[in-house]
Parts: C-alpha cells; sequence; structure tokens
C-alpha cells in the first residue's frame, strides 16, 4: 500500500517528460533510427499527422535543428509535444521527444505513455 502511494506520488509531481533525460523514466530512451535527421525528422512529422488526439502540429525553424511542435488532446487537457531529430554520427539520428501538460503539478504518466505510444507508431509507420 505505501508503495502505490509512493508511486502515485511520483506521477503527481512531474507532468514534462524528456527522452533520456526525465530521472522519473530512466528506461525512456530516445530513438535512434539509421537515417539521417532530415529523413528521421519527416517520418516523426508523418506519423504525428496520424495520430487521432494530436493537432496543429507546426515546424518551428528558428532553432538550429527543426522542431516539430504539436497539441495532444486528452479528454480534460491539452498538453504540448516537441519533437526533433539530431545527428548521432555515421548515419544514426536520435529522435527525441518533449512532452509536458499545460495545467498541474502532476499527469499520472500520460506524458510518458504518450512518449511510448509515439515511439511504438514511429517503429510500425509505414508511408
Amino acid at each position: 500500500m505505501i508503495l502505490g502511494h509512493l508511486i502515485a506520488c511520483a506521477y503527481l509531481t512531474h507532468n514534462d517528460v524528456t527522452t533520456g533525460e526525465s530521472a522519473q523514466y530512466p528506461d525512456l530512451a530516445p530513438l535512434y533510427v539509421r537515417v539521417a535527421p532530415p529523413a528521421a525528422f519527416a517520418r516523426a512529422r508523418a506519423v504525428a499527422e496520424t495520430l487521432p488526439d494530436w493537432s496543429d502540429c507546426a515546424v518551428d525553424n528558428t532553432r538550429e535543428v527543426p522542431v516539430l511542435r504539436c497539441e495532444a488532446h486528452t479528454r480534460f487537457f491539452t498538453d504540448d509535444v516537441w519533437i526533433w531529430a539530431e545527428s548521432h554520427g555515421r548515419g544514426v539520428s536520435r529522435v527525441m521527444m518533449r512532452s509536458a501538460s499545460r495545467v498541474g503539478k502532476g499527469d499520472f504518466g500520460a506524458n510518458a505513455r504518450r512518449i511510448e505510444d509515439f515511439q511504438e507508431a514511429y517503429q510500425a509507420f509505414t508511408p
């Protein structure tokens, strides 16, 4: 019972998750793919546009690496998602993702699940 309460508290105090950077989710790693960053990014954008609860995807080209920003909708909330692809060397790209809630201090794991779902869709995607 105490362990369940501690786990629930963790979900109530974190609402911003980034692949490979969030201590609460050490197993939530970036995707590594054997294509150049522009191709990895194009695939990420195509996948994002197929997700039913995502909308308003737009590319921000003002940074060194283009970033795709989308809104992800749940029953009661709209959250923000950012996806980018960076070179990892030798023809490998690292696809990074951040998902953050706009409201509250916790997300009950929704942002981590959103990243996991996106990664599964990315790997299964066939244009």
